[in-house]
């Protein structure tokens, strides 16, 4: 490569006569020279470089094409050397060049949208700030202005790492007819002794020269450029605090323009997670016009938090799988900033609200300075935080919450650190079920303790979590119930729980006993709380101040059955919830009209779901509720993969109007849960959602599906069709029976029965009955127990007047 060694040689040339040559105009010209000189020989290295590479000249193996894509890099950086060389040249003359008047704020603001795209693909957010409707003219040399802050912009660009930020402003002040850019970064920053040698041309700190491309010249350009336009600029930094450039001008004269600007309505929100970013995204929808900003005090802005148990166990493998779309965008500050056009603010933490200047103090926890944001309309959405029962010892390290996606992170290095063999949880909600199923998984020995006397008590009945609870059991996690724990101690490099029964030696401890909603920034401005500790809304989400709403679980909602206020923090309420609040503030009427606390969760290969009152909620808000719980199958029996369910229908015994539901099984309870969740909503009867129209298909269900089944049990109980004993008072009551009497066909009942029942096939009851007396009682069950209503209706025709059929069956029965 004869023009390389020629070029190698003139540098070498050029080095040695500047360090001879005292006199600036013959090392300029000299510049110039050799500039101009390297210029066509660079250019053809790299013509025949990328001939080769494209493949022109035929196929090369793989070593040779990546060190010639090297070279044609380092061809590149030496072409970039020549321009920045007569670039510098040119603007060191003692001449300036020719000045013309140009508008300053349409330059700004073309190349900080270059630069916002190239900052979005580095992983870094650029936001922008300049006075709208306003040219700001200057007198001087346009190119010149253009390429200081495009080489300031590119350093802040090229010298903040990833998820960093750089921001961009432009202003002006009439009184002294001076306008201001500030650019300032979060990137590494500059050692202080270094801040009066930056602007030296090839001076780079010495902290960067090894890692970081670049000519060396492009701060040397920028300050001759403002200097020629008579200006100055300066720059703040410190280490790993990043840097701020302001340059300061003379303006010539402003220009606002004649079209009345259309007022952009500015909508702060504060919270990430679910709702907030489910109201901006909705917002940005809606109209193009909205100044909308999301604050967030955590580094990552938009996730599915329920997805963080599955984090822990590695089926869910990075954080970005939790932060992304169905069409697989991520939905971090970028995605925010770049597609919707939404400023997010992350590690920000909103620290008071002004209500009468409409004003949020605010904080960044990165370089901890403080900034005021305005807002024409605030939306809340802090979401909950953990409670932290107050038991001694609780706080020290070793002991974790699982709230955010920071949490997550530190128990996944916790468990592979330690090697955590024993890992107990404490409360047995629904988070800490679904961390226990992850921890095992991971191969841990998990304990659940729960102070009260069953597991998911805010969700299901007594004996719908006893039954998930067993299961449990079965797959290896202890659960320890009626537990209440005294004191936490350090025990070596072990944890050790202190209950009054006993003592539990521990590697590691989760702590899951549930969350309250957050607060704090509301009440201490003012705003009306309500009775479950959250922030009252309306209909509209509307909190007691009209400019603000809250959303998501620092709110309250209404039940849809009780009309009382609740607590419901889940992800679907969050998400509807920011929706509507969006469209209300959008000028969409949009009403919220409460929530019955539909929810489901997998354990296993055991599918649950719920919606609607519990039995024991019923009854404390004074309805007089019956329950029915059946079992079968979620298809047709001769289908591949069918599967037994149980379902528990409650519903108002004098209205029959349905009032919840819960159940489980391995095959589709969901479907079941969401039909009668839509039921609920509706305020239908027993009978009405067994007139529904619902489709038939073996592959996906029975002619007459479960959850009509379950309807229709409990319509006929009601109806004293037939009397029915529950699996919990069968325990109590089955040695007071006179008889237990399985009506299953005797193959079956060889196979599965109640150990004591009597096994009289439903075939031979017409033909032999049973042999005691009318007036006893007697239980029935078959396998689902819809054999044995057969068997009730018929003994009842018969006299009997003491039957009654087990609920669910023998399937449900079995431990």
């Amino acid at each position: 490569m004869p023009y390389l060694v020629i070029a190698i040689k003139i540098i070498l040339l050029w080095i040695i006569m500047a360090k001879e040559n005292k006199q600036n105009d013959s090392r300029e010209d000299f510049i110039k020279i050799i500039s101009h000189q390297l210029k066509a020989p660079v250019h053809a290295i790299q013509a025949v470089l990328k001939t080769i590479t494209d493949g022109f000249t035929g196929e090369i193996n793989p070593k040779a094409l990546f060190l010639l894509g090297k070279a044609l890099n380092r061809a590149g950086e030496i072409d970039e050397l020549i321009s920045d060389l007569m670039a510098y040249e040119f603007y060191s003359q003692d001449q300036a060049p020719l000045k013309e008047e140009f508008n300053l704020t349409g330059l700004f603001n073309s190349l900080v949208t270059k630069y916002a795209s190239i900052a979005s693909d580095n992983k870094i957010s650029l936001h922008s700030d300049y006075p709208p409707n306003t040219g700001i003219y200057i007198l001087g040399d346009s190119k010149g202005m253009e390429q200081a802050i495009r080489n300031i912009l590119e350093n802040a660009v090229k010298y903040t790492p990833a998820q960093g930020t750089v921001t961009a402003r432009l202003n002006f002040s009439e009184a002294d007819r001076k306008c201001r850019i500030r650019i300032t970064d979060t990137g590494y920053g500059i050692p202080e002794e270094e801040l009066t040698r930056i602007f030296e041309p090839f001076y780079r700190s010495l902290k960067h020269k090894a890692n970081i491309s670049g000519t060396g010249l492009g701060l040397a350009i920028a300050k001759k450029v403002i200097n020629n336009l008579g200006g100055e600029i300066h720059l703040e930094s410190k280490v790993n605090k990043g840097a701020t450039f302001s340059i300061e001008l003379p303006y010539t004269r402003l220009r606002k323009s004649k079209d009345r600007a259309i007022k952009k309505k500015k909508v702060l929100i504060i919270g990430g997670v679910t709702a907030g970013p489910k109201a901006a995204a909705r917002l940005r929808r809606l109209d193009e016009n909205f100044d909308i900003t999301i604050v967030e005090q955590s580094e990552f802005l938009s996730y599915a938090g329920c997805g963080l148990p599955y984090y822990i166990s590695s089926k869910v493998r990075s954080a970005q799988e939790l932060m992304s779309t169905a069409d697989n965008t991520i939905r971090d500050v970028h995605f925010f900033e770049s597609i919707k056009n939404i400023t997010a603010l992350k590690k920000t933490r909103a620290l008071e609200i002004d209500r009468e200047k409409k004003i949020v103090k605010v904080q960044d926890l990165a370089g901890k300075s403080i900034s005021m944001l305005s807002y024409d309309t605030l939306v809340l959405a802090t979401g909950a935080v953990p409670l932290v029962p107050k038991i001694p010892g609780i706080k020290q390290k070793g002991i974790y919450s699982l709230h955010s996606l920071e949490n997550a992170e530190v128990i996944k290095k916790e468990l592979a650190n330690k090697n955590a063999q024993d890992v107990y949880i404490i409360g047995g909600g629904l988070v800490g079920i679904s961390t226990a199923e992850s921890l095992i998984e991971t191969g841990a020995r998990v304990t659940i303790l729960e102070k009260k006397a069953y597991i998911l008590l805010n969700l299901l009945d007594r004996d719908i979590a006893l039954k998930i609870q067993n299961e449990l059991n079965k797959k290896g996690i202890k659960i320890i119930t009626h537990t209440a724990i005294r004191e936490i101690n350090k025990s070596g490099n072990r944890l050790k729980i202190l209950t009054e029964k006993e003592t539990y030696q521990v590697d590691l401890i989760i702590v899951s006993a549930g969350v309250k909603p957050n607060i704090d920034l509301a009440r201490n401005a003012g705003l009306e709380i309500g009775e479950w500790g959250g922030i009252n809304v309306n209909e509209y989400l509307r909190t007691s101040d009209e400019n603000i709403y809250a959303v998501g679980d620092c709110a309250e909602s209404i039940n849809l059955i009780t009309r009382k206020h609740e607590y419901w923090p889940l992800g679907s309420v969050s998400t509807k919830m920011g929706r509507i609040a969006a469209d209300n503030i959008a000028g969409r009427k949009s009403e919220f009209k409460g929530s019955i606390g539909t929810a489901m969760f997998k354990i296993f290969d055991l599918n649950v779901a719920r919606t609607g009152l519990t039995q024991r909620a019923a009854w404390k808000n004074g309805i007089e509720a019956e329950t029915a719980t059946v079992t079968g199958l979620d298809k047709a029996h001769y289908y591949e993969n069918s599967q037994y369910l149980v379902l528990k229908v409650i519903a108002d015994a004098k209205t029959k109007i349905i009032l919840g539901a819960q159940g489980y099984g391995k095959g589709d309870i969901v479907a079941r849960i969401e039909l009668l969740s839509c039921a609920i909503t509706q305020s239908l009867t027993l009978e009405d959602v067994f007139k529904l129209d619902l489709g038939y298909a073996p592959a996906f269900n029975n002619p007459i599906d479960i959850a009509q089944t379950a309807c229709l049990v409990l319509n006929n109980k009601l109806d004293n069709l037939f009397k029915t004993i529950t699996l919990r008072d069968f325990e109590k009551e089955k040695d007071e029976a006179a008889a237990i009497i399985d009506v299953s066909p005797l193959s079956e009942y060889s196979l599965n029965s109640i150990p004591g029942s009597l096994n009289v096939p439903l075939e031979n009851i017409r033909l032999e009955s049973i042999p005691f007396d009318k007036k006893a009682r007697i239980i029935l069950y078959s396998k689902t127990s819809s054999g044995a209503y057969e068997a009730y209706r018929y003994l009842a025709s018969e006299g009997y007047t003491n039957l009654y059929v087990l609920e669910g069956g023998y399937l449900y029965w079995q431990k």
